[in-house]
């Protein structure tokens, strides 16, 4: 290994061996080859299992799953860097993949004889344990940082509960007393706030560990708690959706907030009253999810069997939250829901001799569930994005791994409660599980000769969503369909045509007509897929990289491309449609029937029978615009 023993004695902090040393490291050490998107080593391997690598050209990342099923990559690796020290001496608390994002050479290092020449070499051991430090705590403050801005957009959902059912007893103390005193009940009673009140009811002020510093770092002419006191802070009323409360606690820096209810303290919020959020009833149903480790077990959380969801959603309902939002916190449970029989289904294919996957590959859904807008009737509409393949030796049985993997996984999501789609748009069938390469391709071949088949293909594609695995792949070609699609007047043309195929009949004055006995009325294809089309393809036109529709609707706002008026009219239309499918949807699981997107309008009351006019109102003007709008840049 001359080569190798070449390029280390100048390197640092090689150059701290001795010759002897180097000599002996160099000896042991064999040379290999990684192919790009294969992996170095898989986090599910041992860490005794895992060897130490030297980078010698290319380029790879490390890649750790998190429990959203979202795939992180923390840092990459460069040429000159050792692959597997973090693994190799932290016990494997710190697992993860690491995977060649270019062709790599790599000399392959024997890990016993590199432990004891550290042993033997204080000045090499010194640098290479401050080395695995700073990685450690860089990539614990990475991982930290990622997670919260990840899943900030989540927690909205799982924070549907009310703050009186998470707030702590609030500490009361006089205005008179001195912060000494105060700092002494503070760590007494190990609170995070004091609430100054003369009568233990109505708030003066707060006295926080921000105030007692204040007070001790400075020669204070008062050391009375009324003159230090913050006397204007942040407070929530006790209705308050926590997820209120969590966003001042987030973003103003607010450690602790107290719960009126008429103008008297009734307690108090801190981060660490958030840690009681495991007795709200939709974090029950997301633990539940996430620790079935059968598929028996998961099966009893499907959202048509768990009357607990049921439950849930009703009170959301009943409580006026906005009905699309109820629709997210929904969609947001059967993603749960596909994450963890994703990994069920990996776990069967080791036990079943298939071994890890052999790429990266990312699972994506569509239609609805892509755009978070699910009631309780859904069908699978899903597909794979995998790495490049082709180029590697063992492409076949990567085919093959996949085509088992993805047919055990669609089935099993049939026996969860979600019916296999009638248009075959699932990850078992080949058309939708493509390699990103292939992914393009095909993009492109849709961009240029569109049939009418294959526009309604490319209109459930182009909401595609990634919820499991390397979202990078998602990430790649989203770009690529993006741009190809802004671009394209034809194609918006031809997406504007499909939009045209479910219309909203009317009279001649635009007055739709409810008064027909028994006349029922599918929302879905009658409202809610105008909105979401019409929407859909102005934000192609706009280059609006959302796939929810309020989230399209809100940056066609942004970009003036809306009214904000009409934006607010679309929004509340999307309101009312979602909130009278799932209260039909609630009457009918109640009840035992299959649950539809019909609703009846003759047992809708005179306001509500309104509310649905208006709605279809909307619907049928966004329609109409969009099919003049479009009509018109044809002309030009």
């Amino acid at each position: 290994m001359s080569e190798l023993k070449h390029l280390l004695k100048d390197y640092y902090p090689f150059s701290l061996l001795t010759d002897i040393q180097l000599q002996e490291l160099t000896d042991k050490a064999s040379q290999t080859y990684f192919s790009k998107n294969e992996f170095i080593f898989h986090e599910d391997e041992a860490a005794e299992e895992i060897d130490l690598y030297f980078l010698v050209s290319g380029l790879a990342k490390n890649i750790l799953h998190q429990t959203n099923g979202k795939q992180l990559s923390l840092r990459y690796y460069y040429p000159g860097d050792i692959i597997g020290l973090m693994v190799m001496f932290t016990s494997g608390e710190l697992n993860f993949s690491v995977q060649a994002l270019e062709n790599c050479s790599v000399f392959k290092l024997n890990k016993r004889h590199f432990f004891e020449i550290m042993t033997r070499n204080n000045e090499f051991s010194k640098v290479i344990w401050g080395s695995i430090g700073e990685r450690t705590k860089s990539l614990y403050d990475e991982m930290k940082n990622k997670a919260s801005q990840e899943d900030d957009e989540e927690n909205v959902h799982l924070l549907k509960t009310r703050v009186k059912t998470l707030m702590d007893q609030p500490v009361f103390v006089q205005p008179h007393i001195t912060m000494s005193h105060a700092a002494q009940i503070l760590k007494e009673k190990n609170s995070s706030g004091l609430i100054v009140s003369k009568d233990s009811a109505k708030m003066l002020g707060i006295i926080t560990y921000n105030e007692i510093i204040k007070y001790a770092s400075t020669s204070p002419a008062s050391n009375v708690v009324s003159d230090w006191m913050n006397s204007t802070p942040i407070y929530v009323d006790g209705d308050a959706f926590a997820f209120e409360a969590l966003s001042f606690i987030k973003n103003k820096n607010s450690e602790y907030i107290p719960v009126l209810n008429n103008q008297k303290v009734i307690g108090v919020l801190s981060p660490r009253s958030f840690l009681n959020l495991e007795n709200s009833s939709y974090l029950d149903l997301t633990y539940n999810v996430k620790y079935s480790k059968t598929l028996d077990s998961l099966v009893k959380q499907g959202p048509i069997v768990n009357t607990t969801l049921h439950a849930f959603v009703q009170e959301l309902v009943e409580k006026e939250s906005y009905a699309y939002e109820v629709s997210e916190m929904i969609t947001n449970y059967n993603d749960n829901l596909h994450r963890q029989m994703i990994k069920l289904t990996e776990n069967e294919m080791k036990v079943q001799g298939y071994g890890t996957p052999p790429i990266n590959y990312c699972f994506i859904i569509m239609g609805s569930q892509a755009r978070n807008e699910q009631g309780f009737r859904t069908d699978q509409d899903n597909g794979m994005i995998l790495a490049n393949y082709e180029h590697l030796p063992n492409r076949k049985w990567i085919e093959e791994y996949f085509i088992t993997f993805t047919k055990k996984l669609n089935h099993s999501l049939f026996k969860l409660g979600f019916p296999e789609c009638k248009g075959g748009i699932m990850a078992k069938e080949e058309k939708w599980r493509k390699s990103v390469s292939q992914w393009k391709t095909d993009i492109q071949t849709w961009k240029n000769e569109l049939d009418a088949q294959e526009i309604q293909n490319f209109t459930m594609f182009y909401d595609f969503r990634p919820i499991y695995g390397d979202f990078s792949l998602a990430d790649e070609v989203r770009a690529f369909l993006n741009e190809k699609a802004q671009h394209s007047k034809t194609l918006q043309q031809l997406l504007m045509k499909d939009a045209l195929r479910f219309k909203i009949s009317a009279h001649p004055f635009g007055i739709m007509n409810l008064k027909q006995k028994n006349k029922k009325i599918n929302v879905k294809k009658t409202g809610l897929t105008q909105i979401i089309y019409s929407t859909r393809i102005n934000a192609i036109k706009y280059g609006v990289n959302e796939v929810s529709t309020i989230k399209r609707l809100n940056a066609l706002k942004n970009l003036q491309a809306m009214h904000p008026r009409d934006v607010e009219n679309a929004k509340t239309a999307f309101h009312y449609l979602h909130y009278f499918r799932l209260r039909q949807n609630l009457k009918e699981l109640e009840n035992k029937h299959d649950v539809s997107n019909e609703i009846h309008i003759n047992e809708l009351t005179k306001e509500d029978r309104m509310k649905l006019k208006e709605a279809l109102q909307v619907a049928h003007r966004m329609q109409q615009v969009t099919k003049i709008s479009f009509n018109r840049n044809r002309v030009v």
